[in-house]
């Protein structure tokens, strides 16, 4: 059963980073309590919709990998760590990687 809801979230995660990536009009949002930036404001919307697909996409992989080594683990605890830490340790990293690209392609 958690195969299925994992799969199932990381699937969704995947989804939004490839459909992030074939936007090329509007530029896509990081998160979805502030709006996207307004095209004007970026330099370069292709590449900042595909940066931040790529975000989304390593992030589903990071939570379908996260369970999977979990899944191995000879120790429950250890288990536990592996697929909680697939969920949260990228966080911190996606909000970095988001604003290294506002830095780089806002203008």
């Amino acid at each position: 059963m958690g195969l299925v809801v994992i799969s199932i979230v990381a699937g969704i995660m995947i989804i939004i980073g490839i459909s992030q990536m074939s936007k090329k009009d509007n530029p896509v949002g990081f998160y979805n309590v502030i709006d996207p930036p307004k095209k004007e404001e970026i330099s370069d919307v292709i590449q900042w919709n595909k940066k931040h697909g790529i975000i989304w996409i390593v992030y589903g992989i990071c939570i379908e990998f996260g369970f999977w080594l979990g899944y191995v683990m000879p120790v429950e605890v250890l288990e536990m760590v592996f697929m909680m830490g697939g969920v949260i340790i990228p966080l911190p990293f996606m909000v970095i990687r988001h604003r290294k690209l506002e830095k780089e392609y806002k203008t």
